[in-house]
């Protein structure tokens, strides 16, 4: 809890004004790699121990992901290590929690494993 994990993705960065009779939410911005920094959060209330909660607080400095992100590693700090891989926010503005899919699950390697075989 409150050990910082780097996000890896090539999400959305803003969200455009919809044209009249275009969708309702229009994300857009240049795809590239983007990182960002959040704080890992308590599991308490965290769906399962299968997933990792992290804040996405950029009031304080910190980042999150958005759409297009999933599947992008979640990093310990600023290492290589990875952690999980991002799966879904609550927010549609991605700027509440996110919940990463942790990857030292042994249903994850199982699914990993069937496919190195």
């Amino acid at each position: 809890v409150g050990t910082d994990v780097t996000f890896v993705g090539y999400g959305v960065q803003y969200m455009v004004t919809p044209k009249i009779g275009g969708p309702y939410y229009a994300w857009t911005g240049i795809r590239q790699r983007f990182f960002a920094t959040a704080n890992l959060l308590s599991n308490k209330y965290a769906i399962s121990s299968t997933f990792m909660k992290c804040s996405a607080n950029a009031a304080q400095g910190k980042g999150g992901t958005a759409f297009g992100d999933s599947g992008g590693p979640a990093l310990l700090g600023d290492t290589d290590t990875i952690l999980a891989v991002t799966s879904f926010g609550p927010d549609a503005n991605c700027a509440a929690v996110g919940y990463y899919c942790r990857v030292d699950n042994p249903v994850v390697w199982e699914w990993v494993n069937g496919y190195l075989d």
